[in-house]
């Protein structure tokens, strides 16, 4: 591969891309695929972006490519979370790229994931921020994102999403999200938040009239009903 741009907005590597990987009780594969690799200037805080520029990988979600054929390596926390435990950029080769190639290639050639597939969209971005978090569901995964979008402070007296019925200024999770409020600003949590839909509360049910039969009879009706019941046998 060679440099095809050096410049203030960008960086972009261009050219034939050799892959020998092999994962653990997986074959190996070698493939050569042809991309183009953009960096953007606040690299390793910002993602890269890599193209696949032939036609060996299917343009579509079933194989993690997006609208614009760049590839999904996978959630922006994950990937950010690799990024800033290891920065350079052959680590982003190394623990993005090559694991993401391999598996699509073994895709490919064997019509499955060898680790797994998560979901495109949404979806999968929750399956895998439960798991980051480990949180139980959607609603603990938002409620992780608003915490981080807000002062430490103002976090602090929010519902925990653990889900221990504490607020997370008395729960040990509080310290989870201190490691994760490393990663970006409180504003990108606050706009990653706002690219999901909202948990739908469920309506609570309305208590059941009671039927006729269990209406009470009150003293008055007892007795009416009592001198019916003489009269009709007087006759």
């Amino acid at each position: 591969m060679r440099l095809t741009e050096l410049g203030e907005e960008r960086v972009v590597v261009e050219g034939e891309y050799y892959l020998n990987a092999q994962m653990d009780g997986y074959e190996a594969i070698q493939e050569t695929y042809k991309l183009r690799i953009i960096f953007p200037p606040h690299y390793p805080r910002a993602l890269p972006q890599v193209i696949e520029l032939g036609n060996r990988i299917p343009k579509n979600s079933d194989y993690h490519t997006n609208k614009d054929r760049t590839f999904c390596l996978g959630s922006e926390i994950r990937l950010k979370s690799i990024l800033l435990e290891h920065p350079s950029i052959l680590d982003f080769i190394k623990k993005i790229l090559d694991p993401f190639l391999y598996a699509v290639s073994y895709k490919l050639r064997y019509d499955f994931y060898p680790f797994g597939d998560l979901a495109h969209g949404e979806k999968g971005l929750i399956d895998d921020y439960q798991r980051i978090f480990k949180v139980a569901d959607k609603a603990s995964v938002l409620q992780v994102l608003r915490a981080l979008g807000k002062r430490k402070r103002v976090a602090n007296k929010l519902p925990c999403p653990c889900g221990c019925g504490q607020r997370i200024g008395k729960c040990d999770y509080r310290f989870n999200l201190q490691g994760w409020r490393r990663l970006e600003r409180r504003r990108w949590f606050r706009e990653h938040l706002s690219e999901f839909t909202p948990v739908k509360k469920e309506k609570k049910k309305k208590p059941k009239k009671q039927t006729d039969s269990k209406k009470k009879i009150s003293p008055n009706s007892r007795m009416a009903q009592g001198q019916g019941a003489l009269e009709a046998s007087s006759f």
